[in-house]
């Protein structure tokens, strides 16, 4: 209990998330830390091409479901090496990253890296952000119809 609060403290100050991976033989530290609205973009490029069948996947049938899990693996793995090798500081290219993620993470560290990420990446501040801004324009946009 004692770890997952110091990853809320850390997560409050700004310290980001990290996790470990073996690299060359020797424990290497990767750190997530604050998420710019330029990694923000680029993680979405990322996410928006990840497709999944939710509907085959959660199929009580099985010879629905493993297929389509095997389906989502296959169509998403590297995807999900990739979000993780953008989120990263690292000054390794990203391309190895995401070599070195796809060969090292295991699907639990997968989900609990996109757990941080969701968190860290705080989509719903900026969508409110962006409301902000569009109500302090010194006009409001008219809609088309009204204005024929």
């Amino acid at each position: 209990m004692e770890n997952l609060e110091k990853q809320e403290l850390n997560l409050l100050t700004g310290e980001g998330y990290y996790f470990e991976t073996k690299l060359f033989g020797k424990k290497k530290k990767w750190t997530i830390g604050k998420i710019s609205i330029g990694k923000m973009l680029r993680l979405s490029k990322i996410f928006i091409r990840i497709k999944v069948d939710e509907e085959a996947i959660s199929n009580e049938d099985l010879s629905i479901q493993i297929p389509a899990q095997y389906e989502a693996v296959r169509n998403n793995a590297e995807l999900c090496a990739q979000v993780i090798a953008t989120a990263v500081e690292s000054r390794y290219p990203k391309w190895f990253l995401k070599w070195h993620f796809m060969n090292h993470l295991n699907s639990q560290e997968v989900k609990d890296l996109a757990f941080e990420l969701l968190k860290f990446s705080d989509y719903q501040n900026f969508m409110i952000s962006m409301a902000l801004m569009n109500g302090n324009r010194p006009t409001k946009a008219k809609p088309i119809e009204k204005t024929v």
